[in-house]
């Protein structure tokens, strides 16, 4: 109970004899001017027994404050006309599929090999040796058979060179990807010199441009050296020469990404929006929203599938799964932008209980704690079109839900705390306190206020066993609206005698609690708006009974 947002000014009764005084000082400056002679002690001797009238509150509930006393301000959406909806979004790596989940390009490898023959030795000793080129033809494959890759621009790979030559020479080997660019150049690099034994080394491929669009699939190298004069290699020495290229990150890619699903998508929100007033009220939606929006910047058509939607109620361990009852979208397409576009394609499904068949109202009447979900996803579900995409690709989803305020409430309970300190009530003759109350909104409320010490323990209670009726402000059955002007009205005077003021000895707080519901027993549907609200005006009246005279 300690974490209520609005906390009103400390009002100590035991300063109200101090007040009285500082009165009648200020009375008496203002008497006229007195002669110098005045014989003080000839006036009569004077006393008062004040009465002091002190403002303690002056605040309004809206039913946005009520359903946000748990923080939940942020899904709150009030439109043009100050419509009041309540509004939760969710996006989650659940909904969303990246570019690394749908491809993962395999390892390349191919070998290289040369025998050094007694011509070459011999031609060796007189001068250098040009080691004629090799070209090798291999496969770079994804992860599932009928991948095809016609471009790729790497973001982050290397190709790894494992040596285990058998002699040692000056010369070089040269290795170019007949297939790939950097910068606009044949990508190529040297290894030197020929080391013997076995040695290890990395070439970055980062921002390597591989085209294999005339031959998907498939890489080309060529390896060629020279061998510097020398005594070293003879006949029977070998060049061995071990290559494996590995694509980690792909910042462009271009093919066809193959059939695909993706089953299992899951996950479960927990909503958190109605806090207290949604646990221990009831409330009853006319007209449930929601909306699945997919944002697809990758160049690949997909199916969507929701094969679970459930709602879940902890207190009562109630369950609710919809996904049966959303009709045409309970599977939907999702179209590919075009190759040539600087936005994604955006496709958004919407449930009402229109299309739904009363579905939206059965799930979110329910109110659940959870909404749990299943999905599956398929790529690609017909033909073999051209698929692209970037590392910044992305296609997921975002689920938007909208809960206008139009319905029925009943028992939906506000709490709010307030200082006031009364230390000495011994020193009172009585306290009368004064309510207020205007209520602009289209619900009923029954309202009590509780004194209570620092810790919240109820000692007294203002009204007793007969607790405040707050009277709806009339409604309009054409609009569900009040009629403007109109308000249902409550002033009520309450005067705490001798014995009720004892009882009020260390109390520290004032605790307000109302419970409010739609008329006819929460079953008339109203619309609340932003404007509307209930506004409470309380005011206490104190009379002293210990009396202050100034002659003395």
């Amino acid at each position: 109970m300690r974490n209520f947002p609005i906390i009103f000014k400390r009002i100590s009764i035991e300063a109200l004899p101090g007040i009285a005084v500082f009165a009648g000082l200020m009375m008496f400056i203002l008497l006229p001017g007195c002669k110098k002679d005045f014989q003080f002690d000839k006036v009569k001797d004077l006393s008062w027994n004040p009465d002091i009238a002190l403002p303690l509150v002056n605040d309004s509930i809206t039913f946005k404050k009520i359903l946000t006393q748990g923080g939940a301000s942020d899904h709150l959406y009030i439109d043009e006309s100050g419509n009041i909806s309540i509004l939760y979004y969710y996006n989650n790596d659940a909904f969303k599929l990246k570019p690394s989940d749908l491809i993962k390009l395999a390892p390349a490898s191919f070998s290289f090999q040369h025998q050094v023959t007694s011509a070459e030795q011999a031609e060796l000793s007189t001068s250098d040796l040009p080691i004629p080129p090799v070209t090798f033809t291999f496969p770079l494959n994804g992860n599932a058979t009928d991948q095809r890759v016609d471009k790729v621009r790497v973001k982050k790979g290397n190709i790894r060179v494992t040596t285990n030559n058998t002699f040692n020479n000056a010369g070089s080997m040269t290795i170019s990807i007949l297939n790939a660019t950097k910068n606009g150049a044949q990508f190529s690099f040297t290894i030197e010199p020929f080391s013997s034994g076995p040695r290890q080394y990395n070439i970055k491929l980062d921002s390597v441009y591989f085209d294999l669009s005339s031959s998907s699939n498939t890489l080309k190298a060529e390896v060629q050296g020279l061998l510097r004069q020398s005594g070293s290699p003879v006949a029977g020495d070998e060049i061995r020469a071990d290559f494996q290229i590995s694509i980690d990150t792909i910042s462009w890619f271009e093919g066809f990404l193959g059939l695909q699903t993706f089953d299992g998508l899951q996950d479960t929100i927990r909503v958190n929006v109605f806090n207290n007033a949604y646990t221990l009220g009831e409330v009853y939606f006319m007209d449930p929203q929601a909306s699945i929006t997919i944002i697809n910047s990758v160049g690949v058509p997909a199916e969507v599938t929701i094969e679970k939607l459930v709602a879940i109620n902890d207190v009562t361990g109630s369950t609710l799964d919809i996904a049966n009852r959303l009709g045409s979208g309970t599977v939907f397409p999702i179209p590919s932008p075009l190759i040539t576009a600087t936005s994604p394609a955006i496709t958004t499904m919407n449930y009402t209980n229109d299309n739904t068949g009363n579905a939206m109202n059965d799930f979110f009447n329910l109110k659940p704690d959870h909404v749990a979900f299943q999905i599956k996803t398929v790529i690609n579900p017909t033909g073999t079109p051209l698929n692209f995409f970037s590392d910044a690709s992305l296609l997921y989803d975002t689920l938007r839900v909208k809960l206008p305020l139009w319905g029925h409430f009943d028992h939906l309970t506000f709490v709010d705390t307030f200082d006031l300190a009364i230390d000495k009530p011994e020193e009172l003759e009585y306290l009368e306190f004064h309510t207020k109350i205007r209520n602009g909104m289209p619900i009923t409320g029954v309202m009590q206020i509780y004194f209570t010490d620092v810790d919240y323990h109820v000692i007294d209670s203002l009204a007793g066993n007969d607790p405040i009726l707050i009277r709806e402000a009339p409604v309009d059955p054409s609009t569900y609206l009040p009629y403007p002007g109109m308000y249902g009205e409550k002033d009520t005077t309450y005067i705490l005698n001798t014995q009720r003021m004892q009882n009020l000895k260390g109390v520290k707080k004032m605790l307000l609690k109302a419970v409010l519901n739609s008329a006819n027993q929460g079953q008339s549907d109203v619309k609340l708006r932003e404007n509307q609200a209930i506004r409470l005006n309380f005011s206490a009246r104190a009379k002293l009974r210990k009396a202050i005279n100034p002659g003395k």
